[in-house]
């Protein structure tokens, strides 16, 4: 037996430029962390999209044997994301949104998404998180954010942490919601003041590190040529989460090989343009890899 997995989070086209070059594809939070977790268990997607992408997501799905139940169409059309990636510092230099259907989507869970014994919160708006947060019976469950959204509802965020296992958040998200910009210490925080069992650190090409109140657990990133780093840290999640599923565990023992599968999936999705790196790497759940890629 394993664990069900539910993602809840967006489903987008992104228009991406990055030093390789300038490419339109399909991504979206739900649909990057939702290829990587598959590799290891049943997944549950849920999030909203537009017509005129819906069948395209429903094929991508099925071919990875995911449970698209919790896919709703929209009136309007899919939300775009335009972002220019700055290698050298390794942050977005400019990013914005084209507005579509993601307003129309109030973060509701599908009823097999709702039984799944772990969920992902991926980045997306704070009251659907909660939402989607107030429906589910996991008994595992990870949260992401943005700065953006960190800046504009911190209280939402703080009381989402509250309610969640393992955070996924990056260096300049942990400043956002401590001030503190020791990395180590910030984690920490969140673990002593809002009761997180652990924070996933994604510190790009420094790699990944797992801190909970018992100590650090870091991991290297790989060795690769990376094409395109969007979605990267929603594989990341997915690969750890899914690992915990594939175990039917959550502790110290297992985050620490946990975050060794999530680097390996965030790699994938790094050597490719959208989700094909992804797509490509295809395994059959309940059998995660082992070794080094």
């Amino acid at each position: 037996m394993t664990w069900d997995v539910a993602v809840a989070g967006t489903l987008h086209i992104d228009d991406i430029t990055t030093p390789h070059g300038r490419a339109v594809s399909h991504g979206g939070s739900a649909a990057y962390f939702a290829l990587a977790a598959a590799r290891y268990a049943p997944v549950h997607v849920n999030g909203i999209t537009g017509a005129e992408t819906a069948r395209w997501y429903e094929m991508l799905f099925g071919e990875s044997g995911i449970d698209p139940c919790g896919l709703a169409v929209g009136d309007t059309g899919t939300t775009r994301w335009h972002a220019v990636h700055d290698f050298a510092q390794w942050v977005t230099a400019s990013e914005s949104v084209e507005p579509g259907c993601d307003s129309e989507w109030a973060g509701t869970l599908s009823q097999h998404s709702r039984e799944a014994e772990v969920l992902f919160l991926a980045s997306f708006e704070p009251s659907k998180q909660r939402t989607a947060r107030a429906e589910s019976g996991a008994r595992l469950v990870g949260f992401d954010s943005m700065v953006s959204f960190i800046t504009a509802a911190p209280q939402e965020i703080t009381q989402l942490l509250s309610q969640c296992d393992v955070a996924f958040l990056n260096q300049a998200e942990l400043l956002a919601l401590t001030r503190d910009p020791d990395w180590r210490r910030a984690a920490r925080r969140l673990c002593d003041a809002y009761g997180v069992g652990a924070v996933v650190v994604k510190r790009g090409p420094a790699g990944a590190s797992c801190v909970s109140s018992r100590g650090v657990i870091e991991e290297p990133a790989v060795s690769i040529d990376v094409v395109d780093p969007t979605g990267a840290g929603d594989a990341l999640a997915g690969g750890f989460l899914g690992y915990c599923a594939t175990v039917e565990r959550a502790d110290d023992h297992t985050y620490q090989r946990a975050l060794r599968e999530g680097i390996r999936c965030a790699s994938m999705a790094l050597t490719s343009f959208g989700l094909d790196g992804l797509r490509c790497a295809k395994a059959p759940y309940g059998a995660p890899t082992s070794g080094d890629v």
